[in-house]
């Protein structure tokens, strides 16, 4: 049987453009090696958020109980890992469930590509699948560095999720989303944090406010760390650093960033693949993680829409700019540009309002925080929110960064009070 789309892989990226097809029932197959719902669901967002909440409780539970950040027992551990895996697997099954109630042939094997006379297969199982749209959805995988994942000592994000006991203390590689966000989990949980950065600034993706606002949060928790310094070796349960100094740790935590998955191919053909998601092999595409762009599996599942609609609708391909939250208490999210990165910023005008402005702040005792908005001829082209909520207030800012919505127009929209969404508007009009 000839299907109209073969897709390899079932992370967002996969399982968004198989619901498309579906929806417009096409005949769609998906391989996945391991499990539905990809790295998101499995070993990224969905767990990771599950353990910050957890942690979040735990903290609250012991400045309740005058306990404040006493460590964690084996026994709250245990609990906050079941509590995980239950969420992790309910969301996995519900996923896979629906999928196959839509009328997907899902086979769980892992798949390579054939290219004959340029034409795109896929080949699982030593059977090959003949489809007239493929579709790599393949995702990616934690980077390691000079030091090498050894699934003891030295860890990936996968591997933390299989500890069975928290360390004492950790040396976290990068400051990332995913390095800021497990040094909060852990700190949380009264594990002794430091982190290490290359870069010369804490979050050096993020804009320089955010980034320095990072540093006074990990000074306040008491989380260690080190810029523009690098790990050159690990012996003894002693990390060495490039500057001369050295850290006890019992594990190292790796969080660098990720690499693309590519599928292996069968035939000896010379890939090329471009920006708008296709390939030199007309009916070969590449969505999701594998694009090397910006790995988020929100990006990942809007590309796979845009990607369905060039090719089943006739739209042009579109990606409108991705919002970026790292979770935690208070939230940091992004969309858009950096200060740092305009080189002259005259043409542009900056709104800045602290979150301690607001009185819903004061209400839940959160208070720490901003509201940055750059704009140029009255329209946002960035912003920056650390604050309870940010990641909510920042699709609102995507909205109007999307739909080119100008400053005047925003102040015209009436915002509840009290709330920290309305601290958008209050930073258009005072800050």
């Amino acid at each position: 049987m000839k299907y109209d789309v073969a897709i390899i892989g079932l992370g967002p990226a996969g399982i968004e453009f198989a619901k498309c097809a579906l929806k417009q029932n096409l005949s769609v197959i998906a391989f996945e090696k391991s499990f539905v719902g990809g790295t998101c669901l499995n070993l990224g967002c969905i767990p990771t958020k599950t353990m910050l909440s957890s942690a979040e409780d735990f903290c609250k539970s012991s400045f309740i109980k005058n306990q404040s950040l006493n460590v964690v027992n084996s026994q709250h551990y245990s609990e906050f890992c079941k509590k995980r895996d239950s969420v992790v697997q309910k969301l996995n099954n519900a996923v896979e469930n629906d999928l196959k109630k839509r009328g997907l042939v899902i086979i769980k094997a892992k798949a390579c590509l054939s290219i004959d006379s340029r034409v795109a297969g896929v080949v699982a199982n030593d059977t090959q699948y003949c489809a007239s749209n493929v579709i790599v959805a393949s995702g990616s995988v934690p980077m390691d560095t000079d030091l090498k994942f050894n699934s003891n000592t030295i860890l990936s994000s996968d591997d933390l999720l299989s500890l069975s006991q928290l360390p004492k203390n950790i040396l976290i590689v990068g400051s990332g989303a995913i390095g800021i966000e497990w040094a909060r989990i852990l700190n949380s949980l009264g594990v002794k944090v430091t982190i290490v950065e290359k870069a010369p600034s804490l979050a050096p993706s993020c804009d320089k406010d955010i980034s320095s606002r990072i540093e006074r949060m990990f000074k306040v928790s008491k989380i260690m760390y080190y810029k523009g310094v690098t790990v050159v070796d690990y012996n003894d349960s002693i990390a060495f650093l490039s500057n001369g100094e050295q850290v006890a740790c019992d594990k190292i935590l790796i969080a660098v960033g990720r690499k693309k998955i590519i599928p292996k191919l069968v035939s000896d053909f010379p890939l090329e693949v471009y920006q708008d998601c296709t390939s030199n092999v007309p009916n070969l595409y590449f969505i999701g993680d594998i694009n090397n762009k910006k790995m988020l599996a929100h990006a990942a599942s809007f590309q796979a829409k845009a990607l369905f609609d060039k090719i089943f609708n006739g739209k042009e391909f579109y990606m409108p700019e991705i919002p970026s939250v790292i979770y935690g208490t208070p939230e940091i999210a992004s969309i858009g540009l950096n200060e740092q990165d305009i080189a002259d910023l005259k043409d542009y005008k900056i709104y800045k309002l602290p979150v301690a402005s607001l009185p819903k702040a004061w209400c839940d005792g959160e208070i720490d925080g901003f509201i940055k908005i750059i704009t140029k001829d009255d329209f946002i082209v960035g912003a920056h929110i650390v604050c309870k909520e940010a990641s909510a207030m920042i699709s609102q800012l995507a909205i109007a960064l999307r739909y080119g919505i100008t400053v005047e127009q925003l102040k015209n929209v009436i915002f509840p009070h009290p709330t920290y969404s309305e601290g958008i508007i209050e930073a258009l009009n005072y800050g």
